[in-house]
């Protein structure tokens, strides 16, 4: 069999309709015995190697793995579903690659939509009642996915994973049975994405860190392992610091009851007013722990929290006495919170809220039901607030009840969190498919208060902490 046999039998097996007469016909002008030569194509050097420039590696050893089978090319052309297609772009933006998707759908399948970028070394796994069960049918999405079609049940699917070593990036299950999740658990990529139209009550309970990010067109959409939404917030006039007031004397809003702002501090005096003023209407008292500025970030706290005229703690730690964990720090700062605190909200001087997150936040005490809360952050790449935010949610639990008899306590020495209290979480920010903007938001100013090679140096000063605290105090 020379090499442009095998070529011209690849074009037959992989580009015509499933098997006919006239499909047959063609295969035996090339090979007397059919079954003999297709088998011998599909298992050959040659075809291997025509089929992973075409459909890339994963979708070449998902083939195989199919009992050695394929049938004819297709026109995907589904029914379109333009909210599913703006959510799968968010996420498929910053999700990077996806070599393998398994859909548990009906044979008019969404495709199109829950792939809407260019993915040519894709393999999606469509399974559906409709199909063949041990011959699967191939196709081709407009953006160089390609589409296995074939009825599998869930056992078969994961035999299916296991001969060929791959791993779901996307798993989908749209009018079919939720039990596909648990099922498809252990074949789950370390970062994946699940798209249902039915709840599903266990994932969050099976899978900790899985986070419902979006309804698109009665969809929920979740992501397991990492950020992913790439989100451009639009900021009010209020929130830009030219227009923030020094005091709060001329604002209609009154503070949160119980609520006290803490912060741990250092040489900020560039952004400590900043921070002060963007949360003063909302707050009720203030807490500043300074751990050994050598600027003008004590003063500078101190003239504001007079003139705000609320109750404040302002105490300093020498430099050379401030514990090297960003974890006792704040602990230490959650001590000075003064009576009658109800919530401690803990921000950093590079940090901000906005009136609408002020709002949110007051809506969301009024209701609480968890002891502690992670709020999502926007983290800024440029000066201003113009452009992509990320990484995004970048969740902080920051927002903690104040319970003197069994306080909150940080763990960690570096991006540390809380242990040992059920940590609520906030609706993210989905303003892309005009749906409410979430939150309330923790917005990071990461580059207006300090330059590049401050901000390295801060990166390089966090690292000397972890690298000195490798093992967690028990």
């Amino acid at each position: 069999m020379t090499d442009q046999d095998v070529a011209d039998l690849y074009r037959c097996l992989l580009n015509r309709a499933p098997e006919t007469p006239d499909t047959v016909a063609a295969f035996k002008a090339y090979y007397p015995d059919f079954a003999r030569g297709r088998r011998a194509v599909l298992q050959s050097a040659e075809f291997a190697e025509l089929f992973a420039e075409a459909h890339g590696a994963a979708a070449t050893r998902l083939s195989r793995a199919l009992l050695r089978r394929a049938g004819g090319l297709a026109t995907v052309a589904p029914p379109e579903n333009a909210a599913l297609r703006g959510a799968m772009q968010l996420i498929l933006r910053a999700h990077g690659a996806v070599h393998l998707a398994v859909v548990v759908a009906g044979a008019d399948a969404p495709l199109q939509d829950l792939f809407p970028i260019p993915a040519g070394h894709a393999a999606i796994l469509h399974i559906a009642p409709s199909f063949p069960a041990f011959l699967p049918q191939t196709a081709e999405l407009p953006g160089g996915a390609t589409v296995f079609r074939i009825n599998l049940d869930a056992p078969g699917v994961a035999s299916l994973l296991a001969a060929a070593d791959l791993r779901i990036a996307l798993l989908a299950v749209l009018d079919g049975d939720p039990a596909w999740f648990d099922t498809m658990q252990p074949w789950l990529a370390g970062q994946s994405i699940l798209v249902s139209n039915t709840e599903l009550p266990a994932v969050t309970d099976t899978w900790p860190d899985a986070e419902r990010v979006l309804l698109a067109g009665g969809l929920s959409l979740r992501f397991l392992g990492g950020w992913f939404l790439p989100v451009t917030y639009a900021p009010s006039c209020e929130t830009t610091r030219e227009t923030i007031p020094e005091t709060t004397e001329h604002t209609t809003e009154t503070p949160i009851p119980g609520l006290c702002i803490a912060a741990i501090v250092r040489n900020e005096q560039a952004a400590i007013v900043n921070m002060l003023a963007s949360i003063a209407p909302a707050a009720a008292s203030f807490v500043v722990l300074d751990t050994g500025s050598t600027d003008d970030t004590v003063a500078l706290a101190d003239a504001y929290l007079r003139a705000s005229d609320k109750p404040y703690v302002l105490e300093s730690i020498p430099h050379d006495q401030a514990p090297p964990r960003f974890d006792t720090m704040r602990n230490a700062a959650l001590d000075l919170a003064p009576l009658g605190t109800e919530w401690v909200l803990m921000l950093d001087a590079d940090e901000e809220l906005c009136a609408e997150d002020r709002t949110a936040l007051r809506a969301l005490l009024q209701v609480a039901d968890q002891d502690a809360y992670a709020l999502p952050r926007y983290n800024y790449i440029g000066i201003d607030k113009a452009g992509e935010v990320t990484p995004y949610p970048d969740r902080q639990v920051r927002l903690l009840r104040h319970n003197t008899q069994n306080p909150p306590r940080y763990s960690g020495a570096v991006h540390e969190t809380i242990r040992g209290a059920a940590v609520g979480r906030l609706p993210l920010d989905a303003t892309a498919l005009d749906q409410d903007q979430g939150g309330p938001h923790i917005h990071h100013l990461v580059r207006r208060f300090r330059t590049p090679e401050a901000e390295a140096a801060k990166q390089a000063f966090y690292q000397q902490i972890a690298a000195e605290n490798m093992v967690e105090p028990q």
